[in-house]
């Protein structure tokens, strides 16, 4: 349970949200009267069985899709409140604040869940998964902060490696992070101390994945355990030229999709059709670069903008994160 609902924790933070209960008005008459008579439903289920947190976290999901972040906040608390010792209340929680970029309360809640089942690593892995994602992905911390992040993430799977000294997903992020820290590191020794204490950690994470594949019931080559990623990507400048897909190069894994704003002006006018671009994506898997190669004027800056916020899982050639460049469509269908 707690495993599926990490998937949905994980998401990276949304924009800063509103304090608005209205419905999102861009939604189909149809579907904001079905939302409303299962939040109706939902309630109804609430009153009669109060306990059961699993209508409370369906519920506040319904209302913080329609903007009534408040409330939302307020139908987790009242589950936490009820079943202060459930995991998934906590999950869900910390999962919603995620969404709402709002981090210390993400781990605040990450905490107290780690804190209910001391003896299960995953709780404490989870933050360090937390710490990575905020001192990998967010851009806009200064160095200071980034390594604040960084020692606070190591710490956490340093927690659940003392549960489990074998468990991979603790091993796979604590090298990740000790590689970040070395990157922030000025002095050479220390720097060159910290990459071969992160080369073994992730070295044990693949013999341990192997060797867990091995004893699988049927012999098959079943990873029990995440590969673990690569090291971050060099600093600007330092990159290879770029790999064109193909080949042995796969295309890359797309881990983040957003669509294309529909410009208003050109789906009154009935134009729509594909957009071609090609686009350079970077060794941490952000687009880097792109340009349009086949052309519909009133399409072409709205396919744009939405292909340079793609990412992708990074692309590894011998072992190491390196750019490619990529053909990618984007489909403008007047509905």
């Amino acid at each position: 349970m707690i495993t599926a609902l990490l998937l949905l924790a994980i998401a990276l933070p949304h924009a800063t949200p509103q304090q608005s209960s209205p419905r999102d008005p861009s939604m189909r008459p149809a579907v904001v009267a079905s939302s409303a008579a299962r939040e109706a439903q939902l309630a109804q289920q609430i009153a009669a069985q109060p306990a059961n947190v699993a209508t409370y976290v369906e519920l506040a999901k319904l209302q913080e899709d329609r903007g009534a972040y408040a409330d939302a906040e307020a139908t987790l608390l009242k589950a936490r409140s009820i079943a202060p010792k459930q995991p998934a209340v906590h999950i869900a929680l910390s999962a919603f604040y995620n969404r709402q970029g709002d981090f210390e309360k993400t781990i605040a809640v990450l905490e107290d869940a780690a804190q209910l089942t001391p003896d299960d690593p995953q709780g404490h892995q989870i933050i360090a998964t937390y710490y990575w994602e905020k001192a990998y992905k967010d851009h806009r911390l200064l160095p200071a902060e980034q390594y604040t992040y960084i020692m606070k993430g190591i710490a956490a799977a340093d927690r659940g490696l003392a549960v489990k000294p074998d468990y991979v997903e603790a091993l796979t992020y604590k090298n990740l992070l000790l590689r970040m820290r070395a990157n922030l590191e000025s002095d050479a020794v220390l720097r060159q101390q910290l990459i071969a204490e992160a080369d073994e950690l992730r070295n044990k994470a693949i013999e341990l994945n192997k060797a867990r594949a091995a004893v699988d019931s049927g012999n098959r080559a079943v990873m029990l355990g995440p590969v673990p990623p690569p090291p971050p990507p060099p600093p600007a400048g330092d990159y290879p030229s770029p790999i064109r897909v193909g080949g042995n190069i796969k295309t890359p894994v797309k881990t983040k999709d957003v669509r294309p704003v529909y410009p208003p002006e050109a789906q009154a006018a009935g134009v729509q059709g594909v957009v071609i671009i090609e686009a350079t994506i970077d060794p941490a898997g952000r687009v880097s670069n792109a340009k349009v190669l086949r052309s519909i004027p009133a399409l072409d800056q709205a396919a744009l903008d939405a292909v340079n916020q793609w990412e992708f899982m990074p692309t590894l050639l011998n072992g190491a994160p390196v750019p490619v460049i990529m053909t990618v469509t984007v489909n403008f269908t007047v509905q």
